[in-house]
């Protein structure tokens, strides 16, 4: 998180999007209530280790993997909160001491804890269980979020297709073959799953929208989603070539079509045999020198998954897959967090149809919440030549992968050498974090030092984002380079990019 903003928020007062736990020793029920609150009202920012006051008192550091193992154990215990949610706390470190801090986001649906439901009201959480006028509020606030649950009362199991539910169950015995959800029938697994659920503000229930998208047949899904579709384009062209072709150039509007209608669960498979019809085969040994790594399809099965996962699917914008001989673009419509040009490393990941989700991670098709972008990040680079990862989020997601062809060295070790020279050699690919620390950086300057030119306190932050990227990429070096970790440590610049700027 941006230091800048993380200052903002701890010098603010406590808000309907703002809240302070002190839990120095113990988390304490509290915490749980203002998650479900914040989740069911518009989201918000919780700081553990910070008084009411705004005083950083920190938490006892002994405990704080156990303090991040109850969190996460208990919005993952159904009989705890429901529905379930995954949120992972940050460690960060200010004034010294250690706090941790829980980006949450609004949700698509009513949570509960303990079988209350809280909703945020300025600073407080109200416990509104039996206020069922603001319960039904807020289910028709969730319903604007998320279409996933909008149901469709007149759907039964015949328009479901039985295939792809005997395909969700044999994709999750490979990997769990006591998985509840392989004993039950078809009614008894989308009833238990949440896919069939009852609308107190209209008295109806159904099966939901996320039910059809993820077993229904096309002419069920087009009936009910009339606009979703997913357009799959392989043109063996420059990407700029294409935008702005010579008049020399044939008249080719595409080497390779998939325009996919079929459920999500089909469409995986469809698209996943797309990219390796189009894309060369790549396989790299990890760190250990032991495994073998298919780099193709843990780069683009992630790229897939988000892209047929978060999405808003009744608008008329469909979701685009398109590979150029120089760029992987994915398109598709959502309701943004985040807004703009973003940063691979500044991406905050959130469940947009948490229902979905859940389906696609219990078949090991989505790992953990924000571990797809860790992936892409890594293995990008050494599949891809001197790749650039670009998104901008608006109404319009938009995903690139700019490159300049498919590396074709056997190691992982010699690939991101390679990679990591070229970077240096394009400015383009050097963070703003970097530049900024190079434009404070004058002859030799401690840690302290420069943490303090750049109005710094989180030093965990300035390790990740500034020191540690300056010297992956050279620019900087360290004047006790045998001892890195040396209390008398100092840093200096080596002038290798001298038109930056």
């Amino acid at each position: 998180m941006e230091n800048i903003f993380l200052n903002t928020l701890i010098q603010s007062n406590e808000s309907e999007t703002l809240e302070f736990k002190k839990c120095s020793n113990k988390i304490s029920g509290s915490v749980f209530e203002s998650i479900c609150a914040f989740l069911n009202r518009k989201g918000g920012h919780l700081f553990i280790g910070i008084s009411d006051d705004k005083k950083i008192t920190g938490v006892n550091e002994t405990k704080i993997d156990s303090f991040i193992k109850n969190i996460i154990n208990t919005l993952n215990n159904p009989q705890l909160f429901n529905p379930t949610i995954y949120i992972k706390p940050s460690v960060i470190e200010l004034d010294n001491k250690k706090i941790l801090y829980l980006n949450i986001p609004e949700s698509s649906q009513v949570h509960r804890y303990k079988n209350k439901v809280y909703d945020r009201n300025a600073d407080a959480d109200n416990d509104i269980t039996y206020n069922y006028q603001l319960i039904d509020n807020l289910h028709l606030q969730k319903r604007s979020i998320s279409t996933e649950n909008n149901i469709f009362p007149y759907i039964s199991l015949s328009d479901l297709d039985d295939n792809t539910f005997v395909k969700m169950r044999k994709h999750i015995a490979i990997f769990n073959q006591t998985h509840p959800w392989l004993e039950m029938t078809n009614e008894q697994f989308l009833r238990s799953a949440g896919f069939f659920r009852h609308d107190p503000l209209n008295n109806t229930e159904g099966y939901t929208l996320a039910s059809i998208l993820l077993f229904g047949t096309e002419k069920t899904i087009l009936s009910c989603c009339p606009y979703y579709r997913t357009d799959a384009i392989y043109r063996n062209i420059n990407y700029d070539r294409y935008l702005k072709p010579k008049s020399s150039d044939p008249d080719i509007r595409y080497d390779d079509r998939d325009l996919i209608c079929d459920n999500l669960i089909n469409a995986y498979s469809r698209l996943i045999n797309f990219v390796q019809r189009n894309m060369p085969d790549k396989f790299s040994l990890d760190e250990n020198n032991l495994n073998r790594l298919d780099l193709r399809n843990i780069i683009f099965r992630e790229i897939i998954a988000n892209t047929l996962v978060h999405r808003e699917f009744t608008n008329s914008y469909p979701a685009k897959f398109l590979i150029f001989s120089d760029r992987i673009i994915t398109e598709n419509w959502n309701n943004p967090m985040q807004y703009g040009k973003i940063n691979i490393d500044n991406w905050d990941s959130y469940t947009k149809n948490p229902l979905i989700t859940k389906v696609f991670r219990e078949m090991k098709w989505v790992e953990e919440l924000g571990s797809g972008k860790k992936n892409i990040k890594k293995y990008a680079p050494i599949y891809f030549n001197k790749c650039n990862i670009l998104i901008e989020a608006n109404e319009k997601f938009v995903f690139s992968i700019k490159y300049s062809g498919v590396n074709t060295n056997n190691t992982m070790q010699d690939t991101m050498q390679d990679t990591m020279q070229d970077t240096m050699q394009d400015t383009m690919q050097i963070s703003e974090q970097v530049k900024d620390l190079l434009s404070v950086l004058k002859n030799e300057m401690s840690r302290n030092e420069l943490q303090k030119a750049l109005n710094i306190k989180n030093r965990d932050y300035f390790r990740k984002s500034y020191l540690q990227p300056a010297l992956n990429l050279g620019l900087i070096k360290m004047t006790i380079p045998d001892k890195p970790n040396s209390k008398n440590q100092k840093y200096y610049k080596v002038n290798k990019l001298k038109n930056q700027k």
